[in-house]
């Protein structure tokens, strides 16, 4: 029988020789066609669309036309970065997320740092800003590759900026035609508009819709139960009770049990 001492020797070794396939893994370019062009280094030039791909014996522009995306290695930066978001460091992270940015255009982790830099726009009460980072997103990322956090981040950005009129017009049309998922966050959204608006009764309807029509969409429900039960409280709706129960009964390992039971 192995001892354990062995077993973690294997392990270590493993996961030292992922990390060296890693780092001696060549850039990709993942084409349309399907077919993938291995390379020492792949970067986009903006001037004329195109990837300039270098192999061990040559240089050679492909039009980004043909390119579905590029495969590159994570940039360091980025992790400091998202550090300094999450300890409150806004200014030092934006300044290195724009370094990002601009180093990586065209080659998808250029997107990741915009995303970063929206909640670091966010952090700094900037909504305008927010707003304006993550319409950079969408102008660039195939309406299939964004994601949900994407769409909620932009949301929030608007909310936070008090474009009401633009955010409603987007949450309307997501609500009538996205997928069950979307539409149920979009729902969620709405409400948190109306709330920030000070129209409550419209801000519950939203809340309890989300709870009563998408009851199978489970990652979002906890937050629809959570925010409906706290406007009947506030309305003096006995509702509120069988919510709540509904919430911590569901979904006790959801965050928003803490919250609703007064922790933080």
């Amino acid at each position: 029988m192995k001892t354990r001492m062995e077993t973690g020797c294997r392990l270590t070794f493993a996961a030292a020789l992922l990390m060296v396939a890693a780092e001696l893994r060549a850039d990709q370019l993942i084409m349309k066609n399907g077919q993938v062009m291995e390379a020492k280094s792949v970067r986009f030039k903006s001037s004329t669309l195109e990837y300039i791909v270098t192999t061990a014996d040559s240089t050679v522009p492909v039009a980004a036309k043909l390119v579905d995306h590029a495969v590159v290695p994570r940039p360091p930066a980025l992790d400091a970065a998202i550090a300094n978001v999450d300890a409150g460091k806004y200014d030092a992270a934006i300044a290195a997320l724009e370094t990002v940015v601009t180093e990586n255009t065209g080659l998808e982790w250029d997107n990741v740092a915009r995303d970063v830099l929206g909640q670091a726009y966010m952090g700094k009460k900037d909504g305008k800003k927010a707003v304006s980072t993550y319409k950079e997103i969408l102008e660039n990322v195939p309406v299939e590759r964004v994601t949900l956090g994407i769409r909620r981040h932009y949301w929030e950005a608007l909310k936070a900026a008090e474009l009401y009129p633009l955010l409603k017009k987007d949450l309307d049309d997501v609500i009538a035609m996205g997928s069950r998922e979307t539409a149920a966050m979009a729902q969620i959204l709405r409400g948190d508009m109306y709330l920030a608006q000070g129209q409550k009764n419209e801000a519950l309807l939203d809340y309890l819709r989300t709870v009563i029509l998408y009851e199978k969409e489970a990652a979002l429900q906890p937050e629809a139960l959570y925010k409906a039960a706290g406007l009947l409280e506030e309305l003096r709706d006995p509702r509120a009770v069988d919510l709540r129960k509904k919430l911590a009964t569901d979904y006790p390992n959801s965050p928003f049990v803490k919250k609703s039971s007064g922790g933080k």
